[in-house]
């Protein structure tokens, strides 16, 4: 049978002792689709892609993945995934070339030998880690590890793609190329990818639709673009004043469209409603009064402000 490439998760569920990992979770992620699992460590997240790739066995509950069920067919479910766990590069057998490690695991997961040299070049490339494929992966640093584990996972074209962390222990330019890598396969592919993070920045820069998952549970779902509007009407801004930071406290405080500012030195740190409306308007407000403002920037919203919004209305 020619397999999907979607995820369908139904009443998921995964105790430890009196631990429940993941308590009736139920997603369905189309096919083709950058799909994200937040929350904080602890959360549930790694049991989840655990799950997923069929390493648990759930008390109760099912999902299939690519169109094959993670209780029933297994082993099919393995040959169609891709699987970055966390800390994947501890996954790497390290007395071994970078360029060995994939070659070795091509061959396990059948990839045709002619295909194989060009697959491992192109990967490493694009990862640059090609000039490092001799190395053993024991001597590269954590991050180096980190990429050429994700080569490893995507190195078989598989439909589905579950991935832990990704972007752990890499540098910003290689978080950057990774988040590249993820959209280049996503469209030219239609390969999906389900992704666990706490970073709710990262997330929203490449996935269509994200979830929240706290103590197990799935608090909040929903596509991303949509949540954003829902979740953010309101955001705080930091300002950076270099000159007249009295006037421009006094202005900001005076506009029916800000709600709360606090004064932290020589910034002002501003919550504002309707905020891709209502900027331009504070920013001219601004500058007509003669204030330099040298930064002007959205403040990223931590999970924990997420949480407050949503289950707790912001009632701090």
């Amino acid at each position: 049978m020619e397999s999907s490439r979607e995820v369908i998760i139904s009443g998921l569920t995964k105790n430890f002792g009196d631990i429940i990992a993941v308590n009736e979770m139920s997603l369905d992620v189309p096919e083709g689709s950058i799909f994200g699992l937040l929350g904080p460590n602890g959360a549930g997240k790694s049991t989840t892609i655990r799950l997923l790739c069929t390493l648990l066995k759930p008390v109760r509950g099912t999902a299939t993945v690519a169109g094959f069920d993670i209780i029933e067919s297994p082993v099919k479910v393995r040959e169609v995934t891709g699987v970055l766990p966390e800390e994947g590069n501890h996954t790497l057998y390290p007395t071994m070339s970078a360029y060995e490690n994939l070659e070795y695991f091509a061959r396990l997961y059948d990839v045709p030998l002619e295909e194989i040299p060009g697959r491992i070049e192109e990967l490493l490339s694009f990862m640059d880690l090609w000039e490092r494929k001799d190395d053993k992966a024991g001597e590269l640093s954590t991050g180096n590890r980190q990429r050429l584990a994700l080569c490893r996972a995507i190195l078989h074209e598989p439909s589905v793609l579950l991935l832990d962390e990704p972007t752990a222990a890499l540098d910003p330019i290689a978080a950057k190329r990774v988040r590249e890598l993820i959209l280049s396969l996503s469209e030219k592919y239609n390969q999906t990818f389900f992704i666990n993070s706490h970073n709710l920045a990262e997330v929203q820069r490449i996935c269509d639709a994200i979830a929240i998952i706290d103590n197990g549970k799935i608090i909040l779902h929903g596509k991303t673009n949509e949540l954003r509007e829902k979740l953010q009407a309101k955001e705080q801004y930091r300002l950076r004043i270099a000159s007249n930071l009295g006037d421009a406290e006094q202005i900001l405080r005076s506009a029916e469209f800000v709600e709360e500012v606090t004064v932290e030195a020589d910034t002002l740190l501003a919550t504002i409603r309707d905020p891709y409306d209502n900027n331009p308007t504070l920013l001219s407000q601004l500058l007509d009064a003669g204030v330099r403002v040298v930064e002007f920037a959205e403040e990223e919203m931590s999970l924990e402000d997420l949480y407050l919004e949503v289950i707790l209305g912001g009632d701090r």
